[in-house]
C-alpha cells in the first residue's frame, strides 16, 4: 500500500521516534492541545511539532507556536515545554527564544544529533528535510542532555494574538454578492497583508471592470525565499503574482476565469494568479484553468473561504500558510489531465 502521509505527519512521527530513542516516554493526546505529552526523569513535557517546507526559520511563526505551546502546557499542568521544528534556528535567536519563553527549541541540527543513536531515524529525517542537515549539525546541534537545563514553564499565560481568528470571523459574517464588493476587497487586503506581509512587495492596485462595475485587484512582486514563492519564481518563471477577489455568491464560472487569464503575461514574468473566492470554481471554470496551464503555462489557483480561514488559523498558530498554497498547487499539477 502506498504511504500517503503528509510531510507534516511524517515529520511528527520521526520526531516522536527520536524522542523515544533518547529516553522520553511519549503519549498521544486526543484533545486539541499540543501534539503529545512526553515524560523523562519524572518530568512531564508538553511537546509541539512544527513542519516547515522552508529551511530558514521564520521567527514570527515560531514565536506564535511557542506562545500557544506555553499557554496550553500551563492548562495541561506540564512541567516543561518543547517545540520541535524542521527549520534551522540561528544560535543567537534560539538562545533568546528559550530565555523568553522558557521552552526548549529543538531544530533540525539538534534532531540530527539526537538521531545519531539510530541510523534509520537519521535516514528518515534526511529524506524529509532539504539541504545538508548532517553537515550543519556538528556546528549548531546540541545533545539530548540539553533538555535537563530547561526552565519550568511560566506560571502565567502569555498574551496571544487572535488576529487570524478575528479575520476569519469577519469573512464568514460578510454577505456575498455585489452589494458587499468593496467591503470584501478591503477585508481581503487585510487578510493578505496578515498572511504574506513579508513575502510580497509592491501591492500595486489594478483597476478592473467586470460585470458592469469597477473594482481593484493586486499585482505583487515576490521577494520571499519560502518554498512556495521560490517554486513560482524558479519553476514557473513568475516574478510577480496577481491576486483577484471574487465575491460571487456561488462558484465562479468560465467568464471570471477568462477575465483573469487575460491579465497574466507570459513575457512579463507574471504567469500566476491566486483567485480568492467565496465558494471556489465550478467544473467549467476548473476545465478552463487546466487548459490555461496545459497550453500556456499560466497557473491559476482558486482559494475559497474555508481555505482562507485555514491559512489564517495556520498563521495564528505558528504554521506557514504558504504550505497550504503549495499543497493546492501540487495537487493541481499532479492531477492535470493531458
Amino acid at each position: 500500500m502506498t504511504n500517503t502521509q503528509s510531510p507534516e505527519a511524517k515529520f511528527e512521527g520521526v520526531a516522536e521516534k527520536i524522542l523515544v530513542s533518547n529516553g522520553f516516554e511519549v503519549h498521544r493526546l486526543n484533545l486539541k492541545t499540543f501534539d503529545f505529552v512526553a515524560a523523562r526523569h519524572n518530568e512531564t513535557w508538553a511537546v509541539e511539532v512544527k513542519y516547515y517546507r522552508t529551511a530558514r526559520a521564520q521567527i514570527a511563526l515560531i514565536e506564535a507556536a511557542a506562545t500557544q505551546l506555553v499557554n496550553r502546557g500551563i492548562i495541561a499542568r506540564a512541567w516543561k515545554g518543547m517545540l520541535v521544528v524542521s527549520c534551522s534556528i540561528p544560535v543567537g535567536a534560539r538562545e533568546e527564544l528559550e530565555r523568553r519563553y522558557s521552552v526548549l527549541f529543538v531544530d533540525r541540527a539538534d534532531l540530527v544529533i539526537w538521531a545519531t543513536k539510530v541510523p534509520e531515524l537519521l535516514d528518515e529525517l534526511q529524506s524529509l528535510l532539504e539541504g545538508d542537515i548532517v553537515g550543519e549539525a556538528p556546528v549548531r546541534g546540541r545533545p539530548p542532555s540539553t533538555a535537563d537545563q530547561v526552565s519550568l514553564l511560566p506560571k502565567l499565560a502569555l498574551p496571544r494574538s487572535t488576529e487570524g481568528s478575528d479575520l476569519c470571523n469577519e469573512l464568514q459574517a460578510l454577505k456575498r454578492g455585489r452589494t458587499t464588493w468593496l467591503a470584501y476587497e478591503k477585508l481581503c487586503d487585510r487578510i493578505l497583508r496578515y498572511l504574506f506581509a513579508g513575502d510580497l512587495h509592491g501591492w500595486r492596485k489594478q483597476l478592473r471592470t467586470e460585470d458592469g462595475f469597477s473594482r481593484f485587484d493586486y499585482v505583487c512582486r515576490i521577494k520571499s525565499d519560502r518554498e512556495f514563492w521560490r517554486f513560482l519564481v524558479e519553476h514557473l518563471d513568475s516574478r510577480y503574482v496577481l491576486f483577484e477577489f471574487k465575491n460571487h455568491a456561488d462558484q465562479i464560472k468560465q467568464g471570471q476565469v477568462l477575465t483573469t487569464e487575460k491579465y497574466l503575461l507570459e513575457r512579463g514574468l507574471r504567469r500566476v494568479a491566486i483567485l480568492i473566492t467565496r465558494a471556489g470554481a465550478d467544473k467549467g471554470a476548473q476545465s478552463m484553468i487546466q487548459g490555461a496551464m496545459r497550453e500556456h503555462g499560466k497557473l491559476m489557483l482558486v482559494i475559497d473561504d474555508e481555505q482562507v480561514c485555514e491559512m489564517l488559523h495556520m498563521r495564528e498558530n505558528g504554521a506557514d500558510p504558504t504550505d497550504l498554497l503549495f499543497d493546492v498547487a501540487d495537487e493541481f499539477l499532479l492531477s492535470l489531465p493531458r
